[in-house]
């Protein structure tokens, strides 16, 4: 990965140079049509004031400040030059305003804006007087009522956040990516997009672009490598980007922290948006020798110890961006390890006033930190470690789950959601589902099983859990107890080399088996989550990875050396690679190459003949519905649907019958369901949004609604799809053109395609 990509994802989540917090909210102006107020700006002012010592901290300051000077000591106005180009020649030959001044003052100021660490340096641009002047000139001559530092500031931040939205969809391809080609495109369609919005700078730009010949391609670039020359294109521009970015992620990154009993699991973020772990390299400073640390953030304490302590440090860039320290408690009993939830019992007794005392976005942040510590706390207990109850016999292993051990971990669990319900009632509702997992470590054996006695089995559904994980050798497959009806449970696992095919194997061969009170079980309601271990050989494509079964590919997720897919029947599975190429997508390929065969390989998406893939063909709503059930993992092979325009036997009646019975889809009638019709784009955006609010538990929001008003012809959207096309437009799922969103336009298979890969990628 190039350090300027590198620059430009830390950047993203970082604030510079493009930021979901955004700069007009970083200068105070929380709305941008009026200034800020005195509070708001001395809280942003005090930001400024970490960042900078973040800045001094690492030693980086000269750089910035190097930058800085040679943005102030610019004077050669052929620096506006890419935009220049698509200014009207009335306005170029005027001979009483020197209009290319004009801009390159206001360009000037915009730079001097993103490389700003001092509060003298901010309060200097907001009183330059060239700039306001040039703000004046720029609002007289297109015609525009006023323009204000404010105005520039509101597009930048709506830049800032397309940026986001960008970077988030494109997040692996971007890291990957070995050249600047990405970056740039990433940054044009961000700029592009914005054009298209209802602000006052988006209309002085359109005024150039309207009275000239210059298309929304040509004039997006023109700004993009305008204001690189103010910039990144500066001899420090670099330098100066990759030390503010890392001063940013060191005065502003938040640690999080997954506990699964003997392990915790590090990781940073910043504005709610994860660091990517390619970006970072975790390491020990000093210790406890019992405890290690991988580059990754996982820190693990030996299994000869019940205790330490360790200090822990992660680098950006060779930079130190975090220290903390990293300690464990544990004891052993009944044949499990489990950590004491005293603690987090204490903490959230301690935030219940506070809570109750607080009001507005206080308190919302206590209770956020209130479901943070219950959630680390029932991470930390919820693992059985049961690698001393294995028992081998002829090569077949048994691992008996020892049902007052289960009892403990799940009463400390309940206790710890009624203390979670009485410091902030309601706030139960917002864990997510909980598992106890049955570790057994790393087994010498290939055929494993697990048993689980029907009292075990009704503690974990008596305190209201959702699983119950299975793990061994890096294999785990999650169970959801509703499948269980409080019957006995045995969990077999069988792996062996996969046999021969011309597809690249990654994975060893999996075999499982499941009974219920003796009663062997194949088919599931609730699908079981499966994780494979995989190794990746040089040259394999990991996005291509896909859990197959012999006959059909289901895709899967890759994360930290396991594939994970959701599966609603066991069989025989091993994880591949799934080259599928299609010889009829080179016009399309710029755009939706990539997504096509990501998605193909996954299983989501198929030609319609050998080797086609028909980019412009049309898509119907039963084909867009096995797309997102295929991609989402949502199959349910007992599902039932009600509709008298779907049969049984029709191919796509398993795909209709999952995405009905998840709330997906609904009928054009209140029986049919038309699944031969052309499908539209609201459609789209709605089933993409529920389907995402099935499987990761979002939903549209008031800021989503307020996006629609971007839209010229939103009153064309049906009242009952505005939510879904709402989350669907404001969180680039499906995305606008020209200011219109086009309810009743159909989509290309090719649009679907990178539709369904952006669903697929979605991060919640």
């Amino acid at each position: 990965m190039t350090t300027i990509a590198t620059s430009l994802v830390a950047g993203s989540i970082a604030g510079l140079p493009f930021s979901n917090k955004g700069v007009a909210q970083q200068l105070g102006l929380a709305n941008v049509a009026s200034a800020a107020t005195v509070t708001t700006y001395d809280q942003f002012l005090a930001r400024l004031d970490k960042i900078h010592t973040a800045l001094i901290a690492g030693g980086d300051a000269q750089s910035v400040r190097d930058l800085r000077g040679e943005i102030g000591g610019l004077t050669d106005s052929n620096a506006i030059n890419p935009l220049w180009v698509y200014v009207p020649d009335a306005v170029k030959n005027d001979a009483d305003v020197d209009f290319k001044q004009v801009l390159f003052d206001t360009f000037q100021a915009l730079g001097s804006i993103m490389y700003s660490t001092r509060n003298d340096e901010i309060d200097a641009i907001r009183s330059n007087v060239d700039l306001q002047e040039a703000l004046v000139e720029l609002a007289t001559i297109t015609g525009t009522d006023k323009l204000t530092v404010n105005d520039l500031l509101a597009f930048i931040d709506a830049v800032e956040k397309e940026a986001v939205n960008q970077v988030s969809t494109n997040l692996d391809d971007l890291i990957l990516d070995g050249s600047n080609g990405m970056i740039n495109s990433l940054i044009k369609a961000s700029v592009k997009s914005v054009l298209s919005k209802d602000l006052e700078v988006s209309k002085v730009l359109n005024w150039f672009k309207d009275n000239t010949d210059a298309t929304n391609d040509e004039l997006s670039a023109g700004l993009t490598d305008t204001f690189a020359n103010f910039t990144t294109a500066l001899p420090s521009g670099s330098a100066a980007t990759k030390a503010l970015m890392i001063a940013f992620v060191r005065a502003e990154a938040k640690s999080s922290v997954v506990s699964s009993g003997r392990t915790k699991t590090y990781s940073l973020s910043l504005e709610n948006i994860k660091i990517p772990s390619e970006l970072l390299e975790w390491s020990k400073v000093s210790g406890s020798e019992k405890i290690t640390v991988n580059e990754d953030g996982k820190v693990v304490l030996a299994s000869s110890s019940t205790s330490g302590t360790a200090t822990v440090q992660a680098t950006l860039l060779g930079k130190v961006v975090y220290s903390g320290d990293v300690s464990f408690n544990i004891y052993v009993g009944g044949g499990g390890v489990v950590t004491d939830p005293n603690g987090a019992l204490n903490q959230l007794k301690a935030l219940k006033d506070k809570i109750a005392n607080a009001t507005g976005e206080e308190k919302e942040k206590l209770i956020k930190e209130a479901i943070a510590k219950a959630l680390e706390a029932i991470n930390a207990i919820s693992t059985i470690d049961l690698s001393k109850d294995v028992v081998i016999v002829d090569g077949k292993a048994t691992v008996n789950v020892n049902s007052i051990v289960v009892s403990k971990v799940t009463n400390d669990i309940s206790d710890i959601v009624a203390a979670l319900k009485d410091a902030a009632p309601g706030a139960e509702s917002r864990l997510p589902k909980i598992n106890v997992t049955f570790q057994a470590g790393k087994v010498d054996s290939k055929d494993i099983t697990f048993n689980v006695d029907a009292v075990g089995v009704k503690n974990i559904t008596g305190a209201g859990l959702y699983g119950a994980k299975f793990a061994v050798n890096g294999f785990s497959a999650n169970l959801p107890v509703s499948q269980a009806k409080n019957g006995a449970v045995g969990f077999n696992v069988k792996n062996s080399v996969p046999a021969a095919s011309t597809l690249k194997a990654v994975s060893d061969s999996y075999d499982f088996n499941l009974t219920v009170d003796g009663t062997a079980v194949h088919q599931f309601s609730q699908p079981v989550e499966i994780s494979i271990p995989v190794t990746l050989p040089a040259g394999v494509d990991k996005d291509l990875l896909s859990v197959y079964d012999g006959k059909t590919f289901f895709g899967g997720v890759y994360h930290d050396g396991v594939i994970t897919e959701n599966r609603d029947h066991f069989s025989s599975y091993v994880v591949v690679e799934n080259k599928v190429a299609f010889n009829d997508i080179s016009k399309v390929k710029a755009w939706a190459g990539r997504q096509i065969e990501v998605m193909a390989a996954k299983g989501a998406i198929q030609g319609r003949a050998s080797g086609a893939f028909v980019p412009n063909g049309e898509v119907t709503r039963a084909e867009f519905a096995k797309m997102l059930v295929q991609a989402l993992d949502l199959d349910n092979v007992l599902a039932q649907e009600g509709f008298s325009d779907v049969n049984a036997t029709d191919w796509f009646a398993p795909y209709v019958a999952a995405a009905s019975e998840a709330g997906i889809i609904k009928g054009r009638t209140a029986t049919s369901f038309a699944p031969k019709a052309t499908i539209t784009r609201a459609e789209m955006a709605v089933m993409v949004a529920r389907a995402l609010e099935a499987t990761k538990g979002v939903k549209a929001s008031a800021g989503d609604l307020k996006a629609l008003e971007a839209f010229k012809d939103a009153n064309a959207i049906s009242a009952s799809l505005k939510d879904g096309v709402a989350f669907a437009a404001n969180n680039g799922l499906v995305v606008g053109d020209k200011g219109k969103f086009n309810p009743n336009a159909t989509a290309t298979r090719a649009q679907a395609a990178v539709i369904i890969y952006r669903a697929f990628n979605f991060k919640g």
